[in-house]
């Protein structure tokens, strides 16, 4: 194609394509522009580059535009935001050596960013733990409320478990067995769940501490046993407790639950029971 392609011809492509285009010389001075060039900064602003180095652009409105980016993002007169892929065509033997096309890409990056806020709004509406299937720290949040409620209003008790395991190998296998034990061991009204951290909570109604206290001692020997059928290495296990006081709502009594977790990893002795 390029034999059959005279001067004359590739200046008009050059003229009439709707892409902005500067040429530059090897001094990295600006040698031209196209007319979308011109219509994109302005025509007074275009023809103040012409002849002159990059490096002498300081705080020009238009140098960002001649930089070394791929891709850059760049603000005009009009202060509307416009996003560029940038391609720096090579043009040996010439008197402009290099030719820099420029094609916004602001839709894309707008339809990009608009996927990225509609995923984030997705997670915020989203109740169960990708790896178990388990309520995450949300759904064990909206689920533990109205336990909380009935707690107060019948004075019943009820507890939170949190739970660390951790093992020498891949995490994710070591979890999927340990809510399937869990899910096995515990009361159909009791619920699961595993947060971002991977620290499994057990909600326990009509539970007081001291029985979750049990129940968490049971689970931990249970785990213990079957570390050889998991394939995991060695098994490690820490939880805390916490029983439902009358001033707990949803959110202190997971923080108590939290902080027995990490007292007892602290302690290194397995398990402690929130104050």
């Amino acid at each position: 194609m390029s034999e059959n392609l005279s001067p004359k011809h590739a200046v008009a492509i050059v003229e009439h394509i709707p892409f902005p285009v500067v040429l530059m010389d090897r001094q990295g001075c600006v040698c031209g522009y196209n007319p979308a060039f011109e219509q994109l900064v302005g025509r007074l602003q275009a023809s103040d580059l012409q002849g002159r180095n990059y490096s002498g652009l300081v705080n020009h409105p238009v140098r960002m535009l001649l930089g070394s980016d791929r891709f850059l993002r760049w603000t005009d007169r009009n202060d509307a935001e416009h996003h560029f892929e940038v391609h720096c065509i090579e043009l040996p033997g010439e008197a402009c050596e290099q030719a820099r096309l420029y094609v916004d890409v602001s839709k894309q990056v707008e339809l990009e960013q608009a996927q990225t806020r509609l995923n984030e709004e997705l997670k915020q509406h989203v109740l169960t733990d990708p790896v178990t299937g388990l309520l995450n720290s949300r759904g064990i949040v909206l689920a533990l409320e109205p336990q909380v409620a009935r707690s107060r209003r019948y004075n019943s008790a009820m507890s939170v478990i949190m739970m660390e395991v951790h093992c020498e190998g891949d995490q994710e296998p070591l979890l999927l067995h340990v809510a399937r034990l869990l899910k096995d061991q515990l009361r159909w009204a009791d619920l699961i769940g595993c947060n971002e951290q991977r620290e499994l909570i057990l909600v326990l109604p009509e539970t007081t501490e001291a029985s979750a206290q049990q129940l968490g001692g049971k689970l931990e020997r249970l785990l213990a046993e079957a570390s050889d059928e998991i394939d995991a290495g060695k098994l490690g296990t820490c939880y805390g407790v916490a029983g439902w006081r009358k001033k707990d709502n949803a959110g202190t009594l997971l923080r108590r639950a939290g902080m027995a977790l990490s007292e007892a990893r602290a302690r290194q002795t397995g398990h402690a029971i929130a104050l």
